[in-house]
Order: structure tokens, then sequence, then C-alpha cells
């Protein structure tokens, strides 16, 4: 346990063994999910899903934190596993090589992971990542754009929904997007997913919204 021994001096060795049998679902592995996946490998995570089908690029480089020149035209999946299981190779990483089109997508998903982190560019496969949802399980969305970013949580019978938020929201071919922003929200994200795993949410009905331009942050209620 001295790899996560700093981890334990600040919230116990009990959370540290829940993070140890939890599971979490990694939806993107673009700059977001990249950002989330390693934040919760150090942090002591037992379990990864990830889940995208794209390789990387040369324009990922400048925020996909996972990656660079050495992986371009490479599965992203199995170059975060490989690289996640350098960091704590006891944590189990399963990879799924497939886009997000239809609840169908994951049928093949046998790990009864703990919640969702939505690291998607795209409100289409977010909407289906809130069908499969179970009552059981909670999602963090994060969302980015420029040097702004926003996070909510969201659970079946507590907060609305993806389609009730976002419902008439376009998506954006290939915006601006600079690490920082990134990596904050990422980091962000991950705190919440911890918060959700230690029973403690804190953007259930809260979208968390943050412009890096004055360092302004904020909290809208969504009731």
């Amino acid at each position: 346990m001295d790899q996560f021994a700093r981890n334990i001096k600040f919230w116990g060795e009990e959370k540290q063994a829940l993070l140890k049998e939890s599971s979490i679902l990694i939806a993107g592995m673009g700059g977001l999910g990249c950002t989330v996946a390693e934040n919760l490998v150090r942090a002591g995570i037992g379990q990864l899903i990830l889940v995208d089908n794209d390789i990387v690029t040369e324009t990922n480089l400048n925020r996909q934190i996972l990656f660079n020149q050495l992986d371009i035209g490479k599965s992203k999946v199995i170059i975060a596993q490989k690289k996640l299981l350098r960091i704590n190779n006891e944590i189990e990483i399963i990879t799924i090589d497939r886009k997000i089109e239809s609840i169908n997508d994951f049928t093949e998903i046998k790990s009864n992971f703990c919640g969702i982190a939505d690291c998607l560019d795209n409100y289409k496969s977010r909407f289906i990542l809130n069908d499969v949802l179970k009552d059981n399980q909670f999602m963090v969305h994060g969302g980015v754009k420029n040097d702004f970013g926003q996070i909510t949580t969201i659970k079946n019978g507590i907060t609305q929904n993806l389609r009730q938020i976002f419902g008439d929201q376009k998506d954006e071919i290939e915006p601006g997007i600079i690490p920082q922003t990134v990596i904050t929200i990422g980091s962000l994200m991950t705190q919440e997913i911890i918060n959700n795993l230690f029973g403690k949410p804190q953007l259930l009905n809260k979208m968390l919204i943050l412009e890096l331009s004055d360092f302004s942050m904020f909290k809208v209620e969504m009731k």
C-alpha cells in the first residue's frame, strides 16, 4: 500500500479499500477520459472499463495526456491500458474498442461497474450512456470548449437526465480546446466520481461551471 500512503493520510484506509473494490466505466478516451483515467488509477481505483474506438492522431497531443508522438495511429484504449498499468499494475483494465451508437454496445460488458464517466464529445452517445444507467449507479458528465467547462452528476429518479438538460444542444465539429481546460475539468470530474463512491456527491441537481479566462466558478441549480 506504499503507493497510496499519501492518499490514506488524507482519506483513511477504509476509503482507500473502497476505491480498490470500485469499478468505473470511462466513455471516451480523449482529453477528459485520459485525465480522469490517470487520476483514478493514481487514487487507487480497482477496475476501469475504457470505451472508445478511435486511434491517436497528432491533433490529440495538445490535451490527451496519456499519448505521445510514438502512439500516433494506434488504438487509444490499448495504449491507455498499457500506460495506466505502468502506474499501477494491480488494477484491472477492460478495453472495449467500440463507438457508442446504441444500448446494444454495452451487452458485452460483464463487469458490474459503480458509475460512468461521461467523457464523450457528442450528445447522441451521451444520451445512450444515460439510457444504460441503472438505479444503483451514477454518471458524472463533463464537457469542455475553449476555456470553458461544465460538470454534473446524474442519478435515476434523483436528477434530470441528460436529454432533459441538453435535449436541443447541437454538437460542434472540432471546437477549440486548450490543455489546461481539459486537465482542470477532468480533475474536477475525478473528484466528483470519488465523491459519489464515498457517498457524498456534490453536484446532484447542480451544474458546476468553470471559466478559466477569469478564473470564475459557480454552481447552477437544476431542480
